[in-house]
């Protein structure tokens, strides 16, 4: 049974973000498991990085290896792009309805309007700068776009 350093209980390894418990040293040794390097860490800093972790903090490591919470980081233009990707799939689709209609010979008159002001939405989304995100100018959407 590995012998737990005076006030220790877990080691943490930067490599893998994972605690690996020391009174358990001997069974990750025999599954070839147990970290070449990482940083001790007691049972109270243990349960602070978990709790941190549980209210949407993220564990990162400092210049000594130690683990820290950290905020989360967004990727604003990622949140952008996809909420752009969303508003353009369901314009296409009511875009693909009218030129259905439009095709098949029965296009109404509000529907052909429509499909003008569609595509001119769609041309105003596909040519956003995503680049400021979080703060987006988007295009007014038009009230009948769900």
């Amino acid at each position: 049974m590995a012998t737990v350093a005076k006030g220790y209980s877990y080691v943490y390894d930067a490599k893998t973000n994972g605690f690996y418990a020391i009174s358990l040293k001997d069974n990750y040794e025999k599954a070839d498991s147990w970290p070449v390097s990482g940083v001790k860490i007691t049972d109270e800093e243990h349960k602070i990085l978990m709790d941190g972790q549980s209210a949407g903090k993220v564990i990162s490591v400092d210049e000594n290896g130690k683990p820290v919470l950290t905020d989360a980081v967004i990727d604003y233009v990622a949140l952008a792009t996809v909420e752009r990707d969303k508003r353009m799939s369901v314009v296409t689709a009511m875009i693909s309805q009218r030129v259905d209609a439009q095709d098949d010979g029965d296009i109404t008159d509000d529907e052909l309007t429509e499909l003008s002001e569609l595509r001119e939405y769609r041309a105003k989304l596909r040519r956003l700068d995503l680049t400021s995100a979080p703060d987006i100018d988007w295009p007014e959407v038009p009230e009948y776009v769900a």
